[in-house]
């Protein structure tokens, strides 16, 4: 899993920097926008991993993850045209037309960074990188401690229920035994008193 750190900038110091990746990748007939570099997901969450692109004709489009397993293909497609899905990730991806694409079932080892190339018919490409953090659901720790404060709760007001039970036991016995110790002075009394 990935650690990253991610930096805050300011609205107007993004702007600039976009503009002018915009201008460069227009100027080469090709342009890729990623409006979010860095995503984060729960796992079993969708994530949609979002790019917009602009080029002249029908592009190919190719997504790709880097992980710390290595490079992976998980699709490749024209749109409105042909689509090739790898195995693995077959029944967990959903394309768009903009380029974009949504993963469902999200897993911790989907976590890394995502390339997408966008491919003219010249042969022509550029590339985007999406950065993929996914979490643990905190609900699932939250559960366990929910569920061991609920179950030390119930031991100790057993045991403190036993602890009662056994302290009035006591009581009791003390004040039959006082009883009987009393019953005893008074027949020892009448008996070594009117003998």
């Amino acid at each position: 899993m990935f650690l990253m750190r991610t930096r805050s900038w300011n609205n107007n110091s993004l702007l600039l920097i976009l503009c002018l990746t915009g201008l460069y990748l227009q100027t080469n007939g090709i342009m890729v926008l990623i409006p979010h570099d860095v995503v984060s997901a729960t796992v079993d969450e969708s994530v949609i991993l979002s790019v917009e692109y602009r080029c002249n004709g029908v592009p190919t489009i190719r997504w790709k993850q880097l992980s710390a397993w290595g490079m992976k293909n998980i699709i490749t497609w024209e749109p409105d045209n042909y689509q090739n899905i790898s195995e693995s990730y077959e029944d967990r991806i959903q394309e768009f037309r903009n380029g974009s694409i949504q993963l469902s079932n999200v897993q911790l080892y989907d976590a890394g960074c995502y390339v997408v190339t966008v491919t003219d018919k010249e042969g022509s490409s550029r590339d985007g990188v999406i950065v993929l953090n996914v979490n643990e659901p905190v609900d699932k720790d939250l559960n366990f401690v929910v569920v061991a404060a609920t179950i030390l709760l119930t031991i100790s007001i057993v045991l403190m229920f036993f602890l009662w039970v056994c302290n009035q036991s006591v009581k009791l016995c003390k004040k039959k035994r006082r009883a009987q110790n009393k019953l005893l002075q008074i027949w020892n009394y009448h008996h070594f008193n009117v003998a």
